[in-house]
């Protein structure tokens, strides 16, 4: 066999760094340890612990029975870190188990400052790094008793450790507090925390101020953190030499999380004053049943004197606990006096009120980093609704990130099922460690999803969830499944919700990256999320039905092109017909007969009055263009008694000859003239023979489309727009940009004017500047009045025309208000106007002797004051009053 040399054996050991360690902790004893630390610059165990004594002591660092100690054995823990070594030392393990507290024969003035001998220890600290990570290693010392184990992980993860600084920052502040005094020096530690609202800082300089004050050996400060009524704990936001505490709150005996140590409520004498509210002054510390001294035994640190008091804030509610241990042993024989208790009391009156500040201050900034993160969701939520995946994993990925959690999943409730136990879509969210982030699945099994993606026990969770509506908030749950889903530790699960409240999905987040349950904050800021997910949901839905709907509409505009456009044959027809001469028809005079024209004859009709405008030459309107359009037009009048292409006709017609027969062309624009007309022509396409109030009555799509006010006319004027946004059908075709706007917004004016409500509404402006003469039509106001009140003039024109067409056009108005009429009497059941009432047709004369009396002509006779030649509607309507009067006394006297 090759005897191996000392070279390569220690190549091999370089070279196998696992083992050699392995090799090291299970095989070496505490005098090497000791040995290692002298020879690497560092003080042994017993030199720690005796301040640089070694009597009583062997070369193996174990104290002998001659020098005065009890315990079986002592160990260290070294580690460098970033500021510097720290030394963290296990205390004796007592074997006298009578008494709780542990017994020193050291100096006591020697063993009072941790911080002196970190300062020591800092100035013969070696650099090198193979040194560091021999100390790290070290932590794995397996001699230790489990918990003090725990307790060693905990302070050595955590990095805390007493920084040099503030031994150089309290013994300045010792000296201020010998040349200043102690009412100049409380003065200026007050003033030191007054200002301060960062908590951490000012934890640091409280806890420096009071050892200072009280000529202490060291303090710590415990803030309370939790619901008030619910699970409170302290927390320490600044780890110093301390007696007091509990058992901490970690798996194992201890907590820290983000350099902070947790202690419970009520346990201990820290958590004693917490719930108490009570002052503790001990001189003994160890003799205390509440006193719990595995810290000391720990830190190799031994806590005789001990005062401990709450914080208040201005409502006297608790927000804090202060301590204080180890008084100076020259001073009242090491006691903490009354005097001492009143300075302590004194001081943290102040230190309340900074707390009370700073706490504000932190709420405040956890508060706007809060809405700043969910007005980053609404961001996301109206910066992208196309994609229902996109807008879901955006929400997500920033809960997930916010809460700080391992995992998140959303399940979408498949539509119609009921009672919500079926999903449709998964999207789940992992951490950039367990692998791909928002995976989504849309495969189903017989819960919509299938069971490779997602665990049976994430999905009977949703499921409850989904069919209660409630929140599930699952503490600590055992390792429920491996695979896809992993371990589940703590889950959380609510309802996502759309703006009807009804639920459509459920979302989960899964495992804090701190190991601890999610809490009351926590469910909270995710109920935001779940919300804003919901509106996203809801959000997406809606547009892509409104993308749906717009394709319906394309549809049917192509459907509307194919079937009610003129087709070709007709407009071949139509095209080969001569154009009659308007004067030969009687077109210019307001006596014209509504019903001497065919279908046909008044659509050249129409086109004889375009070229007697000029219109066609003014813009430059091609022939079969407008052929076509009238003809449209015509064929999008629906087959109603009254409302039809025969009463549009005679309703341009009636404004042709106010502009021309009557000279009231020159008052308006080309462009004014153009919209006009063709608003005559528009005015009612496609009414159903209904009014307004009926469509409200009915809630029909219609009112939901438009609204209540001017229902029918808003869509008589997108119908005339469908129409002219048609391929070969726009007549406005020639206009620039500026002049298309101009005459559709005449056009819309003109259509909208036709709605009764709205004539009322403005007439008696309309009147009172014609009765006064203070109208000018070179004023666009005024003009645009005047254009209102010419619309309703020509629409409801039939009143001033010859008595046969009167009668005609008033029995046709009737049989459509009758059925109107019969409508709300069978189908809405309820009592129809008088003049929409069968039942009530022997009061027809009396009805249109009111129609002409109270609406026709005050218009009719404003007009005439205006325009003399207009006077023949009002005298017209008069003759037809005439005649109704007539049939009423006929009627009266049957």
């Amino acid at each position: 066999m090759t005897q191996l040399t000392f070279t390569e054996v220690e190549e091999w050991l370089d070279s196998h760094p696992d083992m050699s360690q392995d090799y090291f902790l299970r095989k070496t004893d505490l005098g090497l340890v000791n040995n290692w630390l002298v020879s690497h610059g560092f003080l042994t165990i017993n030199d720690y612990v005796t301040g640089n004594s070694r009597r009583g002591s062997d070369t193996s660092g174990n104290v002998s029975p001659n020098g005065g100690y009890s315990e079986e054995q002592t160990t260290t823990v070294a580690h460098q870190g970033p500021a510097g070594p720290t030394i963290l030392v296990q205390g004796h393990h007592r074997r006298n188990s009578s008494k709780r507290c542990l017994r020193h024969d050291f100096a006591r003035s020697k063993s009072r400052s941790v911080y002196r001998t970190h300062e020591i220890l800092s100035q013969n600290t070696p650099t090198s790094s193979s040194r560091r990570s021999s100390l790290k290693d070290m932590r794995k010392y397996t001699s230790l008793p489990p918990n003090s184990i725990n307790m060693l992980s905990l302070l050595i993860e955590s990095k805390v450790r007493l920084p040099q600084c503030m031994t150089h920052s309290r013994a300045t502040k010792r000296e201020q507090l010998r040349v200043q005094g102690e009412r100049d020096f409380f003065l200026g530690i007050v003033r030191d925390v007054a200002t301060d609202l960062d908590l951490k800082s000012l934890s640091q300089k409280t806890v420096d101020n009071l050892t200072v004050l009280l000529d202490a050996d060291g303090a710590s400060l415990f803030l309370v953190e939790g619901p008030r009524g619910g699970r409170q704990t302290l927390v320490s936001k600044v780890f110093d030499v301390h007696s007091g505490a509990s058992r901490f709150l970690l798996p194992g005996g201890g907590a820290s999380t983000d350099n902070e140590v947790q202690v419970p409520w009520g346990v201990g004498v820290l958590g004693h004053v917490a719930d108490t509210g009570e002052t503790v002054n001990l001189q003994i510390a160890c003799e205390d049943p509440r006193f719990d001294d595995e810290v000391d035994r720990i830190m190799g640190y031994h806590t005789e004197s001990l005062l401990c008091m709450p914080v208040r804030n201005a409502y006297d509610e608790i927000i804090a606990v202060a301590q204080v241990i180890n008084k100076n042993p020259d001073r009242d024989d090491g006691h903490f006096t009354c005097k001492d208790e009143k300075l302590f009391e004194t001081y943290l009156q102040f230190v309340g009120i900074a707390l009370t500040n700073a706490q504000i201050v932190e709420t405040s900034r956890q508060e706007y980093d809060r809405n700043r993160n969910l007005l980053e969701v609404v961001h996301d939520l109206f910066e992208e609704q196309t994609s229902l995946e996109k807008v879901v994993l955006k929400t997500m990925q920033r809960a997930q990130k916010l809460l700080k959690c391992e995992r998140a999943a959303v399940l979408l409730v498949e539509e119609n099922s009921e009672p919500n136990t079926k999903f449709s879509k998964l999207f789940e969210l992992n951490s950039p460690s367990n692998g791909p982030n928002g995976q989504i699945s849309n495969n189903k099994s017989r819960n919509g999803m299938e069971n490779g993606n997602v665990s049976q026990y994430l999905l009977g969770l949703a499921e409850r969830v989904a069919a209660s509506g409630e929140v599930i908030n699952v503490a600590e749950c055992v390792e429920v499944e491996k695979g896809s889903v992993g371990n589940v530790r703590c889950l959380l699960a609510m309802p996502v919700r759309n703006r009807n409240y009804q639920t459509i999905g459920v979302a989960c987040i899964i495992n804090k990256l701190n190991n601890l349950p999610f809490d009351e904050a926590d469910e909270q800021l995710f109920e935001a999320f779940t919300i804003f997910c919901g509106l996203g949901i809801h959000n997406t839905l809606m547009y892509n039905e409104v993308e749906k709907a717009m394709a319906r509409q394309k549809v049917t505009i192509e459907v509307l092109s194919y079937h009610a456009t003129a087709s070709n044959k007709e407009v071949e027809a139509i095209l080969e017909k001569p154009v009659p001469v308007a004067d030969e028809l009687n077109l210019y005079s307001l006596s014209f007969d509504d019903f001497s024209l065919s279908d046909e004859e008044m659509v050249l009709a129409s086109v004889s009055m375009f070229l007697e405008l000029g219109l066609v030459k003014r813009f430059n309107i091609e022939k079969e263009t407008l052929y076509r359009f009238l003809i449209t037009v015509r064929r999008n009048y629906r087959d109603v008694p009254y409302h039809n292409w025969r009463h549009a006709f005679n309703v341009a017609q009636v404004m042709f000859a106010i502009l021309m027969g009557c000279e009231m062309k020159g008052t308006f624009s080309d462009l004014e003239v153009l919209g006009m007309f063709v608003g005559c022509l528009c005015h009612d396409l496609d009414h159903r023979g209904t009014n307004n109030a009926f469509q409200q009555k009915t809630g029909s799509a219609l009112v939901l489309l438009y609204g209540t006010t001017n229902t029918m006319e808003h869509h008589h004027f997108n119908h005339a727009v469908m129409i002219l946004s048609s391929e070969n059908l726009n007549i406005f075709s020639s206009l620039n940009a500026e002049s298309y706007s101009q005459v559709m917004k005449v056009l819309k004016h003109s259509i909208l004017a036709t709605d009764l409500s709205t004539y009322f509404q403005l007439r008696p402006k309309f009147f009172a500047l014609v009765e006064s003469r203070q109208y000018s039509w070179g004023c666009e106001e005024h003009r645009e009045l005047l254009h209102s009140m010419l619309m309703t003039a020509s629409d409801i024109a039939a009143s001033c025309k010859p008595w046969p067409v009167q009668q005609r056009v008033a029995q046709l108005v009737t049989t459509e208000f009758l059925v109107q009429g019969d409508k709300e009497r069978h189908e809405l059941h309820i009592q129809p106007q008088a003049l929409m009432d069968r039942e009530r047709q022997h009061e027809l004369p009396q009805l249109q002797m009111r129609w002409i009396s109270d609406i026709c002509l005050p218009l009719y006779t404003s007009l005439g004051q205006m325009n003399p030649k207009l006077n023949v509607m009002t005298e017209g309507a008069m003759e037809n009053m005439a005649h109704w009067a007539e049939k009423a006394a006929e009627a009266n006297v049957t």
